[in-house]
């Protein structure tokens, strides 16, 4: 054996030596927003005071990925007493209404609805789905949950004010895709091939035209023309 291996074999029993007594003092987690530190913790198994021989990273991410709200998920030590974990979290596109509330990104994955004190979902639901949809946890099975999320991607691809304006969107018509807006519930009515076209002149009426203070007053929207944006206030009563 040379005597650069010697060396080299002799500084490496030291250090597994030196690391098999480090204990683990700090857990720190990051990216999370949905899931709580107590969450987190739960799901990867780690405690403080454990020896850091006994964390493996590479198990600790694949644990993590049991939960449905995680999308990735890496470990890495930082000697000699910290363990940094890292996660990237499914972000809900909108509420699904089925026997059950349930949340869906924009992937279509199903995701359960987190009981989070203090935080509010302002988020649009999705009805007038099949029954079956597909399992918590995993890719819908739902074409029409699928073509909603496209609908509400292209809206916050447009950076559009429309957006926070969507209280609904209704699939239960086979020909129109229906959107129903906030302050009143007015209808928005278009195409499911045309809808791209027709929301953006919609997009166009909402930043030059409508006036908010009478959101309330409009009944229905029709974008389903070529040459024209159709808008029907409602009746006044008495």
């Amino acid at each position: 054996m040379s005597a650069l291996a010697y060396v080299n074999r002799q500084v490496e029993s030291y250090l597994t030596s030196r690391i098999s007594t480090f204990q683990l003092k700090n857990i720190k987690i990051h990216g999370n927003v949905i899931l709580t530190r107590q969450q987190v913790l739960n799901l990867c198994g780690v405690k403080e005071g454990e020896k850091f021989l006994t964390v493996k990273p590479a198990e600790i991410a694949q644990k993590m990925l049991r939960s449905p709200f995680i999308k990735t998920a890496s470990a890495v030590y930082s000697l000699p007493s910290t363990l940094h974990i890292s996660v990237q979290e499914r972000r809900p596109i909108a509420f699904v209404l089925q026997k059950e509330l349930l949340l869906v990104d924009n992937e279509g994955v199903l995701l359960p609805f987190p009981k989070i004190k203090g935080y509010t979902w302002n988020l649009p639901v999705i009805n007038g789905l099949e029954a079956k949809i597909g399992k918590v946890g995993q890719r819908t099975t739902s074409q029409k949950l699928l073509k909603a999320i496209e609908v509400l991607q292209y809206v916050q691809f447009m950076k559009s004010p429309l957006w926070s304006m969507i209280a609904a969107v209704d699939l239960s018509d086979e020909k129109v895709l229906q959107i129903s807006l906030i302050r009143g519930g007015a209808k928005v009515r278009c195409n499911y091939e045309d809808y791209q076209s027709e929301l953006y002149v919609l997009n166009l009426y909402i930043e030059n035209y409508l006036n908010w203070d009478q959101l309330a007053d409009i009944e229905y929207i029709d974008l389903r023309f070529e040459d024209r944006l159709v808008l029907k206030n409602k009746k006044k009563q008495g």
